[in-house]
């Protein structure tokens, strides 16, 4: 880890400058994926003034260490990446830059709440959000996937984006209704200049993750559908279908066939080398031997027309899924369409009422200058795993 102790910059004090702008540290929000620290910063102009807030990846220079140059190769391909993105949807990265003691990637701070927030906050009041919010979230998150899945370079070579991280701490929604996909920071992708996509290393959580990329096969768009669809269910219904209550490893593993034993214990190995969750083999093994009536039971208690859906964004076999993001979009707009069109409008007054149910305190995003102290689910746009 570069910071194996908080950072020698205490809350006040100013990171760098950059175009008139000083970026003063706010609050350290704990170590990022490859060994940076990641805090969130107030941006001050003239005599002070609030021109709001980033976050911002830092990591310690010089980069001595092939970790900490491996660390600084990475969040640089960060930037090189978002380049490509540019979607109402996505969160920004806004640039780099390096100053004598650190580098700096400054990322937008997108204000509201999390998915995971979201759901805590369902568990709180004992109702989830609608299925008309779901579908309203889902279809915005997957025109943002859709736009990564289909970027191509200057020359116009696709660039094989796949997110490999999609889980309910990345997807915010702001009090307008509006959702936004953030951190494509272990994203794997051919970036010009590189002959290999990125090496898949270090990964997200595990329980939000493929069948494919749990087995340690190729991932492609067709893994991010899977995964995003595991994130709506659970938000939809509380249930995971890689998590289930009521099944021990010794049940799970007699639905393998002989056959297949071996190279399922080899992937399970794989996968504790690459995910820190002590429990992977379950995770596995549940990943390998769920079928569609597992996801039909997960999916109960939820209309017809949502449980298809769930039942083809949640195939084992990728060549089952929809073919693409976009095509999710489209199928998830449909039923929204069917529903009166559910949108921005109705989606922030459900928000708005959960808040309130919840008994939140509930004001507009923070704007520049408004100097409001952030909910603590309002700043955690990454999550900080050690």
């Amino acid at each position: 880890m570069v910071f194996s102790r908080p950072p020698a910059y205490p809350p006040g004090n100013i990171l760098f400058r950059l175009d008139g702008v000083a970026y003063e540290l706010a609050r350290d929000l704990g170590p990022g994926s490859h060994g940076e620290r990641i805090v969130l910063a107030i941006k001050r102009g003239r005599s002070r003034k609030d021109l709001g807030r980033v976050l911002i990846k830092m990591l310690a220079l010089p980069t001595l260490t092939e970790a900490m140059k491996e660390a600084r190769e990475r969040l640089e391909e960060e930037v090189r990446l978002a380049m490509y993105l540019n979607h109402p949807h996505i969160a920004r990265v806004h640039g780099l830059h390096a100053s004598r003691k650190a580098l700096h990637v400054i990322l937008e701070a997108v204000s509201g709440r999390s998915l995971e927030g979201l759901l805590n906050l369902s568990h709180e009041r004992e109702r989830y959000f609608s299925e008309e919010f779901m579908l309203h979230v889902g279809a915005q998150v997957a025109g943002a996937l859709a736009h990564a899945h289909g970027s191509r370079d200057a020359q116009g070579e696709p660039l094989h984006i796949v997110h490999r991280a999609v889980d309910p701490t990345r997807i915010r929604v702001k009090l307008s209704g509006k959702a936004k996909l953030t951190d494509f920071g272990l994203a794997s992708a051919h970036l010009p200049g590189r002959r290999t996509a990125r090496v898949p290393r270090v990964r997200g959580d595990a329980y939000y993750a493929s069948p494919e990329a749990l087995l340690g096969e190729p991932e492609d768009a067709r893994s991010d559908v899977f995964v995003l669809g595991l994130v709506l269910l659970e938000f939809a219904t509380g249930r995971h279908l890689l998590n289930p209550p009521d099944l021990l490893p010794h049940d799970l593993l007699r639905k393998v066939p002989e056959h297949e034993r071996e190279r399922i214990g080899d992937a399970i190995a794989r996968a504790q080398d690459a995910w820190s969750q002590p429990d992977m083999g379950e995770i596995v093994l549940r990943a390998v031997t769920f079928t569609p009536e597992d996801i039909a039971r997960a999916t109960e208690g939820l209309t017809e027309s949502v449980r298809a859906l769930f039942s083809r964004l949640l195939r084992r076999n990728p060549s089952e899924r929809y073919a693409s993001a976009a095509e999710v979009e489209q199928r998830m707009r449909r039923l929204l369409h069917e529903r009166e069109d559910y949108g921005p409008k109705e989606a922030a007054a459900e928000l708005h009422q959960a808040l309130v149910e919840a008994g939140e305190a509930v004001a507009e995003d923070a704007g520049p200058g408004t100097g409001r102290v952030p909910h603590p689910d309002s700043v955690t746009t990454e999550p900080a795993v050690p």
